[in-house]
């Protein structure tokens, strides 16, 4: 093994472990169950990309449970022949590909984001805050649309747009982009904190 690959390899095992780190994170603020949730990485200039299983115990990962994708044919290029790649794979594959940079998706089913989509636009919600609005744009809502489709894939995408950082799924989630995975989960971590100023502060 060449000196730069083995540094790649080094490079991709730590930002691996760092995701499965958050994965243990975001199911201990219960915004996520068990088999709930999904992060894929997309390095720098390569042609491949990393994505969370299918079916396996978040509060479990491992980096060597990540599926290995090829980014321009979805085909698989690990050895877990047994692990399916998550049922969330074309809208991962369809933001990562936007872009040769360092990027990582991260969706999650957030308490309060969740909760507060039932009445509120996410986007018009965080206007008053601009401790929010000056590091994490928001897009406007996705509707309600089936989980683990195109359209899912296509809504998101579309509200996204090429500058907006997250955007909440009505009744599902949320999925955020960034640079690494922890300006990705970040963004998700701002969100819900104002979602829980609103909505706590309408009961008091």
């Amino acid at each position: 093994m060449t000196l730069k690959k083995a540094i790649k390899e080094f490079l991709a095992i730590n930002t691996l472990t760092n995701i499965c780190q958050l994965l243990k994170d975001a199911y201990s603020r219960n915004w996520i169950t068990s088999r709930d949730g999904n992060i894929s990485w997309h390095p720098e200039g390569a042609d491949y990309f990393y994505i969370t299983p299918s079916g396996v115990r978040k509060q479990d990962m491992t980096p060597e449970l990540f599926k290995k994708i090829d980014i321009a044919t979805l085909q698989e290029l690990d050895d877990n022949y047994g692990v399916r790649p998550s049922g969330e794979i074309h809208l991962h594959h369809r933001l990562l590909k936007q872009t040769q940079q360092e990027q990582c998706v991260v969706h999650l089913h957030p308490t309060y984001i969740v909760a507060a989509m039932q009445t509120l636009e996410l986007s018009e919600l965080v206007a008053d805050f601009p401790e929010i609005s000056r590091y994490t744009r928001v897009a406007n809502n996705v509707g309600m649309v089936p989980p683990i489709s195109e359209e899912l894939a296509e809504q998101c995408i579309s509200k996204l747009g090429k500058d907006r950082d997250i955007v909440g799924i009505k009744a599902h989630g949320a999925v955020s982009r960034g640079n690494t995975v922890y300006d990705a989960y970040e963004h998700i971590e701002r969100l819900e904190h104002i979602c829980k100023i609103v909505l706590v502060g309408r009961t008091v």
